[in-house]
């Protein structure tokens, strides 16, 4: 990458023999934005600049899916008429539920990923598969209007 800004030749379809994309990953792989930031000594608004206005990448988020089969539509549906219903009589009634979440910590290295994204030039509609039973810590929290509750490891 220093070649070619010595040389003024950011062109990426080519005149240079390599490309600014292939080049960055050779010498970067598959880094955040702000190691290469860190690596160059310079901002991180610089390095997404170049991401997207010189390599025309663009920030992608990996989602996690799960499978909907036909059958789930009833009873989707139900829930959520049963909940306006419910709401019908007790204006009240959410605020008297306990909201809870929980995040898994896959002890082979990998995590939930809500803010990790991948930049490229097209959407890579990338999957990332797990393992289906492998060893991980699990930490649950729920809440209410009035309270928490945990958060609990298990």
């Amino acid at each position: 990458m220093w070649q070619r800004e010595e040389s003024n030749c950011f062109d990426i379809s080519g005149g240079c023999g390599y490309t600014i994309a292939g080049s960055v990953k050779q010498c970067f792989g598959n880094v955040q934005c702000t190691g290469i930031s860190r690596t160059l000594y310079m901002p991180v608004s610089t390095v997404r600049k170049i991401l997207r206005n010189i390599l025309q990448c663009y920030p992608f988020k990996i989602t996690h899916v799960q499978e909907l089969i036909p059958a789930d539509l009833p009873k989707r549906e139900a829930f959520a008429l049963q909940f306006l219903a419910r709401m019908e009589v007790d204006n009240a009634w959410p605020w008297n539920i306990l909201w809870a979440g929980e995040a898994h910590f896959h002890l082979q290295g990998s995590v939930n990923t809500p803010n990790c994204r991948v930049w490229a030039r097209e959407n890579p509609f990338q999957m990332q598969p797990l393992p289906l039973h492998s060893q991980k810590v699990t930490v649950w929290c729920g809440f209410t209007v009035a309270f928490i509750v945990g958060p609990f490891f298990l």
